[in-house]
């Protein structure tokens, strides 16, 4: 399990913007677009195909503020726009935690999400290709890790020993 952290740790420290993969760079760019017109965004995909990563190189980026969870979201200070991640889709659920982020002062709001969120609003699919995962592996070895399998199913196929495909 020490090797698994170090790697997540590696890359949270030596990735930027030209890591993101294809289908996370187009993600990243209609985020982008729609948060200049638009208050609450939904970024979905099925585990492992780089939605967190997207969402870590927007608050990389000092765009955002990161929530890993919805527990986690503190109150605005100098930014108003909210990622959080691992939100679950169902409408009771999004509205919740949408009150949840204006009441601590955020004026946009990006679930991240496993599922298309059961309600109105703009939704951004991230799906997971082969150009996606060639991409990983190439990011992967430039710092010198080798992934643990072959043929991935997703994307953490690559970096955990274990299966955390939820």
């Amino acid at each position: 399990m020490n090797r698994y952290v170090d790697i997540l740790n590696r890359i949270r420290q030596s990735a930027n913007l030209s890591w993101l993969t294809p289908n996370q760079q187009k993600a990243y760019q209609l985020v982008i677009e729609r948060l200049k017109f638009l208050d609450e965004i939904n970024l979905w995909g099925g585990h492992g195909v780089g939605k967190t990563f997207a969402g870590w190189m927007l608050w990389k980026q000092g765009l955002t503020v990161y929530a890993p969870r919805p527990e986690d979201v503190k109150p605005a200070s100098s930014l108003t726009t909210v990622i959080v991640d691992n939100v679950g889709w169902h409408r009771a659920e999004v509205r919740e935690i949408l009150r949840q982020c204006r009441c601590m002062g955020y004026n946009k709001v990006l679930l991240i999400t496993t599922e298309p969120v059961q309600d109105q609003m703009s939704i951004i699919e991230i799906a997971l290709s082969e150009n996606d995962i060639s991409k990983v592996v190439a990011n992967l070895r430039s710092i010198g890790v080798m992934p643990y399998r072959n043929v991935p199913r997703n994307l953490w196929d690559l970096v955990s020993p274990l299966d955390l495909n939820g």
